[in-house]
């Protein structure tokens, strides 16, 4: 009797383990994550440019050191520079008349390495560093520095950063070191592009009496020593990062064209398997 008791025991006890299995769902198998690429990188390609400095002077006057230099120190950075110098003097009651127009219009693609990415982000820095100084009857200035990043054929607003003027007249002077805020554009299309920049100095003196003026913008230009003063500001003022410098970049972006951030769209799992219907079948078909 003893036995069967400990038998019937036995049996119980397992069919109450079998029954606490059965009650457990079982654990959905685990979907690996994919793993994730290498991000996606930018290239900027140059192509046509078209690239000129017009000098122009009268009477006792310099336009000199023109010069426009357009490089891609990265793939995905463009830079371009204008340097260059003006400067007049008053001669014999003749006015000295010296001007310069930098004119840069660069062809450019920007493509993705993942071919299903078309858009970019884009961000354009730029600088103007140099100085302007007169004496007397004498001006001098920075008439017009202007950069526009345009797409072409896309139907998309165009980049622009443009200065101020930056002029001097009578016995005066600027030391200029401006660097604007960067206009940073989270969404642009891959594609073409067109860079387009103006620079325009100039420099005046007329009279009788020791007139003179300076736009210098150039790291490698030096007037003639006679035309320079003791008396003169910013001489041996260091001209490294002299000139009209602008700087394209380009970027993976953080949202569509629609507008949705690109790291919040979701990857689509598989459904997990309705385990109290497996479980329900297998109670019906032992």
């Amino acid at each position: 009797m003893s036995a069967w008791k400990k038998a019937m025991a036995g049996g119980v006890l397992n069919l109450a383990m079998i029954a606490t299995a059965g009650a457990q769902a079982p654990t959905a198998p685990a979907i690996p994550a994919k793993p994730a690429g290498p991000p996606p990188t930018y290239t900027i390609t140059l192509h046509t440019r078209n690239a000129c400095v017009v000098p122009n002077s009268q009477h006792l006057a310099r336009a000199e050191g023109g010069f426009i230099d357009v490089t891609t120190p990265s793939p995905n950075v463009l830079t371009a520079t204008m340097t260059g110098t003006t400067a007049a003097n008053s001669y014999i009651g003749a006015t000295g008349l010296a001007s310069e127009r930098f004119q840069l219009v660069q062809e450019l693609d920007i493509t993705c390495s993942d071919s299903s990415q078309n858009t970019v982000a884009l961000t354009l820095d730029t600088a103007l560093v140099g100085f302007v100084r007169s004496k007397g009857n004498a001006d001098a200035g920075v008439r017009v520095a202007q950069v526009t990043l345009t797409p072409v054929g896309v139907p998309a607003e165009p980049i622009t950063i443009a200065y101020p003027p930056l002029c001097t007249s009578g016995t005066n002077g600027q030391l200029c070191n401006q660097h604007l805020p960067p206009l940073e554009v989270p969404v642009m299309p891959v594609g073409k592009y067109t860079l387009a920049a103006t620079l325009v100095l100039d420099s005046r003196a007329s009279g009788f009496h020791n007139a003179h003026s300076v736009a210098d913008f150039s790291p490698d230009t030096a007037l003639p020593a006679e035309w320079v003063r003791t008396k003169d500001p910013f001489q041996g003022v260091s001209k490294k990062s002299f000139g009209f410098t602008m700087t394209v970049s380009a970027a993976a972006p953080n949202t569509d064209l629609t507008g949705a951030p690109i790291a919040s769209r979701a990857i689509p799992q598989p459904a997990a398997p309705n385990v109290r219907l497996a479980d329900a079948r297998a109670r019906r078909n032992p």
